[in-house]
């Protein structure tokens, strides 16, 4: 099944074309690259932002496998390889939780006995030490600095529109922030979180499907014989946890004056495997395609294409 692209596929293949021409990118160490017409290499290990088209059908992690009900997606997709997005955004991470750490409690006991006629609690409160809140800065510094001397990292921003820009059926944005290191094989994880709702067609009346997703994204990725890098992703949606089955299932929503809402809702909620291959050719244009399933014993497959510009 061919995926349509999008009028904003179609102007960003333009803009690519045209960029093709002006200039070259470069690997993260400022070097010139040997030109070639598929560069993986390019893909995994340069530096530069890409903006593009992004166009998703199938079961993806925004459609719902047990209702079965599968949105088409369209959006754009801003990308920030192996630049300071993800690594600043990850270092405030760890520096926020190292001194909320260092500043917290080491243990908290209590024990309780009676009194009396009362019970009585007492809640004993150890905080660490100086030289231990120092070892923990320091440790916290070490870290951050771990970080933005990694080899990789990766801003990934996906947005979705329903009319403003293509014309599928989701609205809303979801964002990974990758780390990592390797040679020949990169290992990335990092933070991510996101909402996208998408409104389907159930057997002639709208139903909306809403997806939320809070958690970490593992990736590992290598360059085929230089021209193709194939990655796979695993995106770790703690949300998952707090989604009950009935849920899962469309029901009328009610709100806190009883006023029921205006289509059936169902929320979708996985934790989803992405197998892609990707490559940059003419040095500036961007090409993925891949496919998604929420699980992997009984794999229901979603499609996703994306193309854009390196600069």
């Amino acid at each position: 099944m061919l995926i349509p692209f999008t009028r904003s596929a179609a102007v960003t293949l333009s803009m690519a074309l045209l960029a093709a021409s002006s200039g070259v990118a470069f690997a993260d160490d400022d070097s010139p690259r040997k030109t070639k017409l598929f560069d993986g290499r390019l893909r995994q290990d340069g530096l530069g932002i890409e903006l593009g088209a992004i166009v998703q059908s199938g079961r993806t992690e925004f459609a719902s496998n047990n209702l079965g009900l599968s949105p088409m997606s369209q959006g754009i997709i801003l990308r920030d390889r192996n630049g300071m997005s993800s690594r600043m955004v990850v270092g405030l991470l760890i520096a926020v939780a190292g001194a909320m750490a260092a500043s917290g409690p080491k243990s908290v006991s209590s024990k309780s006995y009676v009194s009396g006629d009362y019970i009585v609690t007492e809640t004993t409160t150890t905080y660490y030490s100086e030289e231990e809140k120092r070892q923990m800065r320091e440790n916290t510094s070490k870290a951050v600095g771990s970080v933005f001397a990694s080899k990789y990292s990766d801003m990934e921003l996906q947005l979705y529109s329903r009319d403003r820009f293509g014309m599928g059926d989701t609205s809303g944005y979801k964002l990974n922030f990758y780390i990592g290191s390797g040679d020949k094989i990169a290992f990335e994880t990092g933070f991510g979180f996101g909402k996208v709702d998408s409104i389907v067609d159930n057997a002639g009346a709208p139903a909306k499907l809403t997806y939320k997703y809070l958690g970490m994204p593992f990736r590992i990725s290598s360059v085929y014989k230089g021209a193709v890098r194939i990655g796979l992703t695993y995106e770790w949606n703690w949300l998952k946890y707090g989604v009950e089955d009935v849920d899962r299932q469309l029901h009328m929503p009610i709100d806190s004056q009883g006023n029921p809402g205006t289509m059936m809702e169902a929320q979708v909620a996985s934790h989803p495997w992405h197998l892609d291959l990707s490559t940059v050719v003419f040095k500036r244009v961007t090409l993925m395609g891949g496919v998604t399933a929420q699980e992997i014993q009984k794999p229901r497959v979603g499609y996703y294409v994306q193309a854009g510009v390196m600069f």
